[in-house]
């Protein structure tokens, strides 16, 4: 499928850009759980060395934290608050098993030949023992590194239990699933499904994540053009996704073409999500509540009672309402 052409005007497009932000948002919302408030414990690796030397044994990826020990000022919250709340949920100890995880203190003396190999830094000056305030405020860091110890990407500052927790579980996704194009470098599905893995990462626009996606879904077009593994279509869909802030009205028209082609077929709710996604971006309100209100049902057997698009429609029909109500 090729790509949806580019709307014109910079300020449109950033406009479109943020209502798809402001409906992801929402989805998100929905999809955290309740954090788990029993305290766990993660078998951390004390040094970058031992996890490196564990994930050449266990072929896992490793993420590394890296703090500040005794930051100090306005920073202590986004590191005791990583360090004794979040590092210890259940549920984000239970998605660390998917990594040879390491505590990295940037301060500790015997660290300097990790730092210089992660690029973070003491953050202390070694004229004066001063703490470079700018620097701490990018700290508590995580890096996603591959099982050779080269580096994915890194997210930095803190995050409650469930965004963490979401963040490892979809970046351990995104490992096996280049690891499986790896294997399988001219497997349709393989690549469809890490084209997939990368949507859900949380990128910036064109950024390297975005294109990789884009990438890996034109590749699996590529590689089954006659649909054979039901790559193509999938794929099809992931690109529409992709493109819809650049050219909501064209994505508009190619959801309910897929639709139409598969109107009983898996991905059926998360299109009608998304159609009612970009018709929320063309300031169709009336439009986009029609599309959501067929999730709206106390009927158990209906598909769209409890489907997992459900979630994320009900919270942007919600949301959609209340501007409507308030004349926005």
């Amino acid at each position: 499928m090729p790509r949806a052409s580019r709307m014109s005007g910079r300020d449109r497009r950033v406009r479109v850009r943020r209502a798809i932000t402001l409906a992801v948002a929402i989805a998100a919302l929905c999809l955290c759980a309740a954090s788990m408030a029993d305290a766990a414990h993660a078998r951390w690796h004390r040094s970058f060395e031992d996890a490196l030397a564990a994930a050449a044994d266990s072929g896992k990826p490793i993420v590394v934290f890296a703090y500040i020990s005794q930051p100090g000022g306005a920073y202590d919250f986004a590191h005791d608050g990583m360090l004794h709340e979040t590092l210890v949920d259940e549920g984000v100890v239970a998605a660390l098993q998917a990594f040879e995880p390491v505590l990295f203190d940037v301060r500790a003396p015997g660290n300097e030949a990790a730092r210089r190999r992660l690029r973070v830094s003491p953050v202390v000056t070694t004229a004066t023992g001063v703490v470079d305030v700018e620097r701490v405020a990018s700290y508590p860091i995580t890096l996603f590194l591959d099982r050779r110890g080269d580096e994915l990407f890194r997210r930095h500052g803190y995050l409650p239990p469930d965004g963490y927790r979401m963040q490892l579980q979809r970046s351990a996704t995104l490992f096996e699933k280049r690891r499986a194009v790896t294997d399988q470098p001219d497997s349709a599905v393989a690549r469809r499904e890490l084209g997939r893995a990368y949507m859900e990462m949380d990128f910036a626009p064109d950024d390297a994540f975005y294109q990789a996606a884009v990438e890996n879904l034109e590749r699996a077009l590529a590689l089954d053009p006659n649909n054979l593994t039901g790559a193509k279509f999938d794929a099809r869909v992931d690109l529409t996704i992709l493109y819809l802030p650049d050219d909501p009205e064209q994505a508009l028209t190619d959801l309910r073409g897929l639709q139409a082609e598969d109107a009983e077929g898996d991905r059926r709710f998360e299109i009608q999500y998304f159609t009612a996604v970009a018709q929320y971006v063309l300031e169709d309100m009336p439009g986009a509540i029609r599309t959501l209100e067929r999730f709206e049902t106390d009927d158990h057997a209906s598909p769209w009672f409890d489907s997992p698009w459900t979630p994320q429609a009900l919270g942007l029909l919600g949301h959609i309402r209340e501007r409507v109500e308030a004349g926005g």
